[in-house]
């Protein structure tokens, strides 16, 4: 891990030295500014409202951002400096003062860089940005501190197993009503921090270029994840600890009727934790309690990409383009600990796995990828007010492994009756490939009113998936017109896309048998499916000073989960089709309105609609008395069906008035409401109602408000010297349920014991004051 402070001085020293040295000896004109705020923040939840912009807790705050440019006297060599968002927090704290994520006070969300050279002879660049990303607050078995995770130490009141050694026994009631009572679950602010540095080199001469560009990020923190288990699922804070490297080196022929350039590019990717512990939560004193098991985080790994591209306009009126590329992917590690339940028959601890704490079969499952892929596109005006644009497609993937198998006692080791069985891990090999063409004619060139009629096929085929291939047709319609003062855009696209789900066969790959009994389903992003879109977009400018815009969109998908044969039987699921979303849709219409009273006041209006529908349907047909005695809903999950809309309301209005030569001010309002609905196993029917699911009700309704208000004024006290204000609130609220950590559910060895994030309200209302001093020279 580099250390950033040091990066970030020398960034900045590099910056002067190339800017005060690299031209010497001729005085350059200079086009610059700097500029220089002091913030304060204040409100509640401050953590939510910056979720993605860096400004993440209350406090006062120091706001910069610069631009220092010139040319000498020939106006070939030149250089640029800027620094842009520099926030630098005083508060340390992040929504808890004791867990928070490194450097969170410097530069959540900002960039610094450098450019110069000889335009068109030598160009160089470097650049620093960060980037943050603030996450929820939960209740997590992990304390997190920077990158480094640990098991809370209270863990020990209820198992204590830890990385290398299963936790103890203690007699009597191990049930846990309230487990934030007891210090296991303690709550842990997510999020994570991105520091990325990079750099570019340009060489010109004749008809050839010679590029390199280099790229590192550091990646820090902690994401919400969650751990499902036998009979009991938890969430927990995972740490991040990511290194990301990249190196592209281009080289490139160009004449005014050929281009070609030939790129390799290298990529390597770390990641610093191999596993993470998870302990089994349950009420019970008997095994597996006490156990705990390692879950892997992703793999270090390697890529190389050759890249080959062409290009011609020796045909006239036609351009041709060849893209090729091979590609070859490594996983750098050995394995890392499987994600398997630990051995429950024997001794506690990693009974099942080798010595390197490895479920498989090999010392490493060496995945490798090789990468194979083309593209071939035309683009010609063969005749007056004609234009044609044609493209062929090739992208295939083969992946090898080593065999490897996991232990388990049912599929994906969700049973602790024991460990007798083993499944493989099988890798997916795809080929995709796709062509079409898109047809433009000027039908009538006084109005430009232009008809593009459009066809594509894709076809591909995995191996291990749902849909071992699938064909899909669309078929696109597009009208563009102006006639007078109003320009508008009608689009009709219709897809199809046909093939058969396999429903069993990734799982039999895995258990490596004829296996009837697991859940029927079906991937909807693989299923058989018709869509229908329509988009439309109107410009209407009445007058001089009133432009007036509307879009529409409407869009529907419907799948199909057919019956199927199931590795040479015809079982089919018990309701002849899978579960999973039918139909969904989704309608947005936007009308806005930008209006000029005077050359010196704008006013703009905007207002959206959107709505959102999903029709799910699950497994069986057993939600009566009379289908649940039938031999086919015996072991059925049961039947569930949720249709749900969601809506959301936008409202926005913004402004800007020149009150004279010096003052500017500006003011904007957005108001969004929106309703989300959710429905859950809202049909099941069972005599004596014992497991979880077939006790769930529909989620009520989720009402929510947002306001955000922006005031801001430029005063311009001399030329060289601008005063700015802004003053902007946002608050955010909603009727959504607490996601408190609830207590583990039942006891003995049949419990159903899921742990909830524990959520606290999803509210903040958070605003800001900001006065600074803009300086051009």
């Amino acid at each position: 891990m580099f250390d950033r402070n040091t990066l970030k001085v020398a960034i900045m020293a590099a910056t002067c030295v190339a800017s005060l040295d690299a031209f010497a000896d001729e005085p350059p004109q200079y086009d610059n500014e700097v500029g220089v705020g002091v913030m304060g923040v204040f409100g509640t939840n401050a953590n939510l409202a910056g979720r993605y912009n860096g400004i993440n807790t209350t406090g006062v705050d120091l706001v910069g951002a610069f631009a220092y440019r010139g040319r000498f006297s020939d106006d070939a060599q030149y250089f640029n400096a800027f620094g842009d968002n520099l926030i630098f927090q005083s508060a340390s704290g992040r929504g808890l003062e004791n867990n928070t994520f490194p450097y969170n006070n410097t530069v959540n969300n900002g960039s610094v860089g450098i450019n110069f050279g000889r335009q068109g002879t030598l160009e160089t660049g470097f650049s620093y940005d960060s980037i943050t990303y603030t996450g929820n607050v939960i209740d997590s078995i992990y304390s997190v501190n920077g990158a480094t995770a640990t098991l809370n130490p209270s863990l020990t009141a209820w198992g204590g197993a830890t990385a290398s050694a299963p936790g103890k026994v203690t007699s009597g009631s191990l049930t846990i009503p309230v487990l934030t009572a007891s210090g296991a679950m303690q709550p842990v602010q997510t999020g994570t921090r991105r520091d990325i540095v990079g750099g570019n080199f340009k060489y010109f001469t004749g008809d050839w270029s010679f590029i390199g560009a280099f790229r590192h990020e550091q990646k820090d923190g902690s994401m919400e994840e969650s751990y499902f288990g036998p009979f009991q699922g938890v969430a927990f804070a995972l740490p991040i600890d990511y290194t990301t490297d990249r190196y592209d080196a281009t080289a490139a022929w160009t004449t005014p009727l050929n281009q070609a350039s030939l790129q390799y590019t290298f990529s390597h990717f770390h990641d610093d934790h191999l596993f993470v512990s998870l302990p089994y939560p349950f009420t019970n004193t008997s095994l597996p309690y006490q156990l705990s098991a390692a879950y892997s985080t992703p793999p270090s790994n390697t890529a190389q990409y050759l890249t080959f591209q062409a290009a011609t306009n020796a045909v006239p009126n036609t351009r041709i383009n060849v893209n090729l590329r091979g590609g070859l992917e490594f996983q750098d590690d050995t394995f890392p600990a499987n994600t398997a339940d630990p051995d429950v028959t024997g001794a506690p601890g990693y009974g099942n796995l080798n010595p390197d704490l490895q479920g498989t079969s090999a010392g490493s499952p060496n995945a490798r990828a090789k990468v194979f892929q083309a593209k071939v596109s035309l683009y010609s005006t063969p005749a007056t007010n004609m234009d044609v644009n044609a493209y062929w497609g090739y992208d295939h993937r083969n992946v090898s492994i080593n065999q490897y198998k996991v232990a388990s006692g049912n599929v994906g080791g969700e049973s602790d009756s024991g460990f007798t069985s083993f499944y493989y891990v099988v890798p997916q090999d795809w080929t995709k490939w796709d062509a079409g063409v898109d047809v433009g004619y000027r039908i009538y060139p006084q109005t430009d009113t232009k008809l593009t009629a459009s066809y594509r096929y894709d076809h591909a085929d995995r191996s291990n998936a749902q849909a071992s291939d699938s064909d899909t047709n669309s078929v696109a319609v597009r009208l563009l017109s102006q006639v007078g003062p109003v320009y508008g855009r009608l689009s009709y696209e219709y897809q199809d896309r046909s093939g058969s789900l396999n429903y069993l066969t990734p799982w039999a790959n895995l258990a490596g048998t004829n296996n009837t009994g697991l859940a029927w389903s079906g991937a909807y992003y693989q299923a058989p499916m018709t869509s229908n879109a329509v988009k439309l977009t109107a410009d209407y400018s009445p007058m001089p000073n009133l432009s007036t815009s509307l879009f529409l969109q409407w869009k529907e998908d419907d799948y199909t989960y057919s019956s199927t044969s199931v590795i040479g039987t015809n079982i089919p699921p018990i309701t002849g089709v899978g579960g999973g979303v039918k139909n969904d849709s989704n309608f947005t219409v936007s009308p806005s309105v930008d209006y000029r009273p005077s050359d010196d006041v704008r006013v703009h209006f905007f207002y959206t609609f959107e709505q959102i529908y999903f029709n799910n349907i699950g497994n069986g047909a057993c939600s009566t008395a009379a289908q649940v005695a039938t031999a086919g809903c015996m072991g059925s999950a049961g039947y569930f069906q949720n249709k749900y809309w969601s809506n959301v309301n936008t409202i926005g209005v913004s402004g800007d008035w020149k009150v004279n030569e010096k003052l500017m001010v500006g003011g904007e309002y957005t108001f969004a409401y929106g309703s989300v609905m959710y429905g859950q196993f809202n049909g099941v029917f069972v005599p004596v109602p014992t497991l979880s699911y077939q006790n769930v009700s529909n989620y009520p309704d989720i009402k929510s408000r947002m306001d955000m208000f922006k005031l801001s004024a430029v005063y311009k006290v001399m030329p060289q010297a601008d005063l700015l204000l802004q003053t902007t609130w946002s608050k955010y609220s909603d009727d959504n349920f607490n996601d408190y950590a609830a207590s583990i559910q039942g006891s003995g060895s049949t419990a159903v014991g899921f742990l909830t994030p524990g959520y606290g309200p999803p509210n903040y209302n958070v605003g800001t004051i900001m006065v600074g001093v803009k300086l051009h020279f």
